[in-house]
C-alpha cells in the first residue's frame, strides 16, 4: 500500500467523512498508481508517494497530530 504526503509537512492526501470523524488516508495499491494521481494533478512537485512502512506512519500520525494506530485508511477507487 502506498499514501501521497505533502512535501513540506508530510500531511498525507486524504477524504473527509464528515460527522466530526478524523479524515481517512487514501491509499493506493501500487506506487506506479499513486503516481499516475499526481502526475494527472500536475503535483508531482508537492507531493511525493510513500510506502506504508512504519517509519512513515509515524511521521503521517506527527503531521496529523494523532497516534499513529488511529489512522484509518481508504483506498483510491479505480
Amino acid at each position: 500500500m502506498f499514501a501521497i504526503i505533502c512535501r513540506s509537512d508530510g500531511y498525507p492526501v486524504s477524504r473527509s467523512v464528515g460527522d466530526n470523524t478524523r479524515d481517512l488516508v487514501v491509499t493506493w495499491t501500487s506506487r506506479e498508481k499513486a503516481q499516475s494521481f499526481l502526475a494527472a494533478k500536475g503535483l508531482e512537485a508537492e507531493y511525493e508517494v510513500v510506502a506504508l512502512t512504519e517509519e512513515a506512519l509515524e511521521k503521517m500520525a506527527q503531521a496529523l497530530g494523532c497516534a499513529a494506530d488511529t489512522i484509518a485508511f481508504d483506498a483510491y477507487p479505480g
